[in-house]
């Protein structure tokens, strides 16, 4: 924010719209110079010197087929004077339960009342506080200081027990504090960020015995600090040798407990990791203002080293280089080989048992009400991760905003960690410790706790366009160029020495700046995806998620993948609309007169409008207390009420395959009023 590190996202999520002067979304390689790695994007949010808001917004989300609605309202306050910034802000909401018996989900035979004991979606409150100060401190160092607070309780059924229907409880709060120490030192800039977060979850959970419930417990308590450096080493033809170095340490703690059947589980881990990173960005050929015959070349490089108390040390390596030939195309190279540790909740996460999970069992293709035990597994190995991407971007006319991308990335990652995956054949072959069955075949029980598989590969291709161009006539003295900026530093890019007039807000100078904010835009991507396999166990099955493989009910990996995105902004109107599309997948026939599951493709749109009061009624209006800084949005989400559509190849949809258990909303309204005071 404002060219500074944050702690933690929460420092920047709740700015208003109104604050923000612009936003800057930079290249992977300028990443390295704030102390990020070569393959991170890095946004920036510019904010007005002077500002000040109240915000009181109210919210109303709906669902077409109806079942279930969630009101909520948020509250703000916002306000920014040179460096000093204060926020505090809450915001509660409240979603009512969604239950099988309200989607017509089909119960097994025998049981046609079953769904109303089962909920699809779960009743939930959230209650959210958070405050911010930040100002200037000491001499030349700026300091920020945030908090937040967040409740959440949810309450499920999870079908009939011998004592009636069966409840889950369940209770999440955290706690948390940032901070960010800015400055300068010379040409060199430091910073020093720390958060500490606490997650305390409690669980409980009907045993389907009168008067016991199971109950898990868990607090996750992390603090860390980072401190970066960055600057120019020496000055090289080609432009400044830039260097950026993080050290950092992170002090972890996860205790759970479980109380399951009268049987008590206790685990308590730790962890300590300290980090020291190292970032260089080299220029190789020509600087942007005076570029060689070659275009402009520069290579980057990254190092980190992490010791962890509970795992030894772990490295990771990036590289790449960035390469221009002429300003309208850019083409990146990168690598990158890093070593991961479980998180320490994936390996001592409380037992939790839940019942009348409505499982499709693949091999004997008959649907069943089974066991699932979820919880940390001690016995995780670290990932090893080998990531190889080529981008390459276009700008073919100068004077039109096109952008042409193509983008290829290869993964390999060894002994991947992963949620246990749903039943198959080959899964069962390989985990056969997982699955527990009865005399007569029938599945009973399975231990959902996450795993390792030996390898796992993945490539895909990634096509796209995108265009903006502005509504009604430019200024005058950019009719010529024809061409919106997205920044003031864009804009001394493009044109070396230009003098740069930035309007207050409301003033002549910002409305005559109206008509190249108010444009059309459009972009569609392609995803192709080339490979994704999987190597359960050493000598074990190789899963193609491609052809007919499967880890989880999407039944294997769509091959493509589109989107599309186009809107319209005009003088305080607007409207997004959001269309994607993938395409089928399958489970193969395994030798039953039934065949193939087959998954079909599916296609959703998405449309917002939304509506500023005081720009559309400019005039008397605009001077209204009523519509000054109010805006009116819908949103439908799922327009067209498209859910996952599963069969055999005799047309049947296996129970657990139903679309109201792919897809339990649908169709969804939301309705927003949004007031500056």
């Amino acid at each position: 924010m404002n060219g500074r590190r944050v702690s933690d996202f929460s420092e920047i999520a709740r700015i208003p719209t109104e604050a923000i002067e612009r936003t800057e979304i930079f290249p992977e390689e300028v990443a390295l110079k704030y102390g990020y790695r070569a393959d991170q994007k890095l946004v920036n949010i510019i904010t007005f010197a002077r500002f000040k808001s109240r915000v009181g917004q109210l919210n109303y989300l709906l669902l077409g087929e109806g079942g279930r609605d969630t009101p909520g309202i948020i509250a703000d306050y916002f306000a920014i004077s040179g460096d000093t910034r204060y926020s505090i802000g809450a915001d509660y909401d409240r979603s009512g339960s969604l239950l099988e018996s309200e989607r017509g989900v089909v119960q097994p035979s025998g049981t046609p009342d079953l769904g109303r004991f089962r909920t699809l979606l779960p009743e939930a409150r959230r209650l959210a506080l958070n405050g911010l100060v930040s100002g200037t401190v000491l001499n030349g160092v700026s300091s920020t200081l945030n908090a937040r607070i967040e409740a959440v309780e949810t309450n499920a059924l999870l079908g009939l027990g011998f004592a009636g229907p069966l409840l889950r409880d369940s209770d999440t709060r955290t706690v948390g504090v940032g901070t960010t120490q800015f400055g300068r030192i010379s040409k060199w800039t430091w910073a020093v960020t720390g958060d500490y977060t606490r997650i305390s979850t409690h669980v409980l959970t009907d045993t389907g015995i009168a008067g016991r419930r199971d109950d898990a417990r868990s607090v996750d308590a992390l603090a860390n600090a980072d401190v970066v450096l960055a600057g120019a080493v020496l000055e090289l033809p080609a432009g400044p040798l830039f260097t950026s170095v993080r050290g950092g340490i992170d002090v972890r703690d996860f205790t759970s407990t479980a109380q399951r059947s009268g049987l008590a589980e206790r685990t308590a881990l730790s962890r300590d990791r300290g980090t020291v990173q190292i970032n260089l960005d080299l220029p190789i050929l020509g600087k942007k203002e005076a570029p060689s015959p070659l275009g402009r070349l520069s290579a980057n490089a990254n190092f980190a080293v992490e010791r962890l108390s509970d795992f030894g040390t772990l490295r990771t390596i990036g590289y790449g280089v960035s390469w221009s030939p002429v300003n309208a195309l850019n083409l990146i190279v990168s690598a990158t080989g890093e070593e991961a540790a479980p998180r320490v909740e994936q390996l001592g996460g409380p037992t939790i048992v839940t019942p009348n999970v409505r499982t499709f069992d693949v091999t004997r293709r008959e649907v069943v009400d089974v066991t699932r035990i979820f919880g940390g597994n001690p016995n995780l190995r670290p990932d090893d991760r080998h990531v190889v991407k080529i981008g390459l971007n276009a700008q073919p006319l100068s004077a039109t905003d096109l952008v042409l991308s193509i983008d290829y990335v290869s993964t390999r990652i060894d002994n991947p960690i992963a949620p246990f995956p749903i039943l198959t054949p080959e899964i069962e072959a390989a985990f056969p410790d997982r699955f527990t069955r009865g005399a007569n075949g029938r599945l009973l029980e399975i231990n959902d706790r996450p795993l390792n598989f030996a390898r796992s590969q993945q490539q895909q291709l990634r096509l796209g366009i995108s265009f903006t161009r502005p509504l009604g006539p430019l200024p005058l003295e950019t009719q010529s160029a024809g061409r919106v900026f997205a920044s003031e530093a864009d804009v001394r890019r493009a044109y070396p020495g230009a003098r740069v007039f930035v309007g207050a807000p409301g003033s002549p100078l910002a409305r005559r700046a109206e008509n190249v904010s108010s444009r059309l835009f459009a972009s569609l991507y392609h995803n192709l995806v080339l490979e994704d396999s999987i190597v359960t166990r050493e000598s074990g099955p190789i899963l193609n998620l491609l052809d007919g493989d499967a880890i989880d009910f999407r039944g294997g990996r769509p091959q493509h993948e589109i989107e599309l995105q186009a809107g319209a902004f005009k003088r305080g109107l607007g409207i997004k609309v959001t269309a994607n599309w993938r395409s089928g997948t399958r489970v193969d026939d395994l030798g039953n007169v039934a065949g193939n599951l087959h998954f079909e493709s599916l296609a959703t749109v998405n449309i917002n409008l939304f509506a500023n009061l005081a720009e559309r009624f400019a005039g008397g209006a605009a001077s209204a207390w009523w519509s000054k800084g109010a805006r009116a949005t819908l949103g439908i989400s799922n327009l067209f009420n498209a859910r996952p559509q599963v069969h055999d190849d005799t047309g049947t949809t296996p129970l657990s395959y139903q679309p109201a258990y792919l897809d339990p909303l649908g169709r969804s309204i939301l309705f927003s009023l949004r007031k500056v005071f």
